[in-house]
């Protein structure tokens, strides 16, 4: 399911929610540029992915080399930032999914 997306002609972004049946949890892909994230719980915490590399959570906060993401752990969960995209935070633990949208894409 598509929860977000920029619907300008250059696409900056989209955050993708896939369901997990069998766990009744969520799998979160954000799309931004050329750069794909995966969100995922496992074992009581969450994995990350950036371009199909595991990110430890210890190794949080990230920031992609382009310097345009940051992915960090906030309380029970994991905050993606990518506002130069248009995309101000994606947070999600495993009571909550919220997707912020930067003002200036709003409208």
């Amino acid at each position: 399911q598509v929860l977000a997306q920029d619907c300008t002609p250059e696409l900056k972004f989209i955050v993708l929610l896939k369901r997990d049946q069998t766990q009744e949890h969520n799998q979160i892909t954000v799309k931004i540029a050329n750069i794909d994230v995966d969100i995922y719980p496992k074992d009581n915490t969450f994995m990350v992915k950036v371009n199909g590399v595991e990110i430890p959570i210890s190794n949080l906060p990230y920031q992609h080399p382009a310097g345009k993401i940051q992915i960090r752990q906030r309380g029970e969960g994991i905050a993606l930032h990518a506002s130069n995209y248009g995309l101000q935070e994606v947070y999600v633990d495993f009571n909550v999914l919220k997707v912020k949208v930067a003002d200036w894409m709003k409208g």
